[in-house]
């Protein structure tokens, strides 16, 4: 009779193994841990495998345009701008790429993350094939707020950062890294 429950027990730990592998496995969270695998690996095209660097940049474009050309003042002005960030964006979106698999592969880089980092400092929620992924780091008032989604038949890739949270954390880093002072707008966010 022990047996028999041994046996249903050891089934069901199964069941409940291959189900948590399952969901990790199609989930957002294996795309974070791919992203950081690729960090520290320092493997650019994983990377890019799941980081969809032509959706950001061009989720970005309007506040590129605002920045340049404010809504409200000169429309014609505004105008010019979207025209010439839309005709611009391939090549911006090739550099960009060019720049990520650059930074990905730097052997300089020191402070590498594990591969699990990601996987464990985010907060994810999932709506279907849609995912918000927060990052932040309390101590330091930092987040990054991210958008991914999966398509049918491909993994869950990142296709777009909070304008916002992009801003602040470029301020911080040109002041660091190179003491520029930017003026960030910096309302509640």
């Amino acid at each position: 009779m022990r047996r028999w429950w041994l046996w249903v027990l050891l089934a069901a730990l199964a069941a409940g193994a291959f189900w948590f592998t399952h969901g990790f496995l199609s989930g957002p969270r294996y795309a974070l841990y791919q992203i950081g695998k690729a960090i520290h690996d320092r493997e650019p095209r994983l990377f890019l495998a799941y980081v969809d660097i032509d959706s950001i940049l061009r989720g970005q474009k309007e506040t590129f345009i605002d920045m340049v050309a404010p809504k409200g003042q000169d429309n014609e002005r505004r105008s010019i701008v979207r025209g010439l960030a839309g005709a611009f964006m391939g090549a911006a979106v090739d550099q960009a790429r060019y720049e990520v698999a650059k930074a990905v592969k730097d052997p300089e880089r020191e402070n590498l993350p594990s591969s699990w980092t990601l996987v464990f400092a985010a907060n994810v929620t999932t709506n279907g094939n849609y995912a918000l992924v927060v990052l932040s780091e309390p101590s330091e008032g930092r987040r990054l707020r991210m958008g991914m989604q999966k398509k049918e038949g491909g993994p869950w890739r990142v296709v777009s950062l909070d304008s916002r949270d992009l801003k602040t954390l470029a301020k911080e880093f040109l002041q660091d890294r190179f003491g520029l002072k930017i003026e960030v707008d910096e309302r509640k966010q």
